[in-house]
């Protein structure tokens, strides 16, 4: 396992291009997880009260939260990720243990709600968004496979 993590931590960072299309297929993904979750919630209560406010947002943002780490840890990529043949490893290219992938979507959360401004940074020379930087992450192209 470990003459992997030395290849991936070779790998070229991803491009904003890149990255961008994966994060909208997730986002499309999580999207439709919130829509079946809702309809779930909507079969089981009996309230005749929409869903709304901050224990639904709570919820959602939940699910998203454990969507992203499961598989940041289990593969190191996202569904939109294995499309886009991105991979998300730590500096010395080992995956993420489920401490350092949910700080990193805490981060995140941070760098989209701030107008996502932190994924601006990628357009700097080293390639990495700003959340990239603070939890000590990259995201690498992985080769085409043969």
């Amino acid at each position: 396992m470990n003459n992997h993590a030395n290849d991936r931590a070779q790998f070229a960072s991803a491009g904003f291009p890149r990255r961008l299309g994966a994060l909208f297929y997730d986002g499309l993904l999580i999207l439709a997880l919130w829509m079946i979750s809702t309809l779930v919630v909507i079969g089981v209560n009996d309230r005749q009260e929409p869903l709304q406010g901050p224990v639904y947002q709570m919820f959602l943002y939940l699910e998203s939260l454990l969507f992203f780490v499961y598989f940041w840890t289990f593969k190191g990529q996202t569904l939109g990720m294995q499309v886009w043949r991105l991979q998300l490893i730590s500096e010395s290219g080992h995956l993420l243990n489920p401490r350092q992938a949910l700080v990193r979507f805490l981060v995140t959360t941070l760098s989209i709600g701030c107008f996502g401004i932190g994924f601006l940074w990628m357009l700097a020379p080293h390639g990495r968004a700003l959340h990239d930087l603070l939890t000590g992450t990259r995201v690498v192209e992985t080769p085409k496979p043969t």
